[in-house]
């Protein structure tokens, strides 16, 4: 198999888990809201955040497990392509235009999902798929 299709695969995959991981997270923290009430709307912004950079750093740390090579990008292109799927899907079901948060966001998903790809590569274990 290429190097390009071994990269595009263990992205997807990456993707997948690390959206899959943001979405249970999301889960959790709507079963703390309704029986703890409610929380400010600030620290809910700040919390998605949080969520979704544990996503991309568990993203990026797959993608790279399983590329075997490259952490850094594979990583960063895990990130990026969380956080525009996340975006896309925000906007389209939202009307409030593009804020300071989405660069936030933007930074969050880079950021874990590259050290989720030098971290993965750290690791001795491999996965194979």
């Amino acid at each position: 198999m290429s190097d390009k299709k071994k990269v595009v695969k263990s992205v997807i995959f990456g993707v997948l888990c690390g959206l899959l991981s943001t979405i249970i997270l999301m889960c959790i923290l709507s079963v703390v809201m309704l029986t703890g009430g409610l929380f400010p709307s600030d620290i809910i912004k700040f919390a998605m955040v949080g969520i979704l950079a544990v996503g991309a750093f568990f993203g990026g740390f797959i993608a790279t497990k399983i590329n075997k090579s490259a952490g850094l990008v594979v990583g960063l292109i895990t990130g990026f392509v969380m956080f525009l799927i996340i975006t896309a899907t925000a906007l389209t079901k939202n009307s409030e235009p593009v804020s300071y948060m989405t660069l936030i966001k933007l930074g969050a998903a880079l950021l874990a999902g590259g050290a989720g790809g030098i971290l993965g590569l750290r690791e001795r274990k491999r996965i194979s798929i």
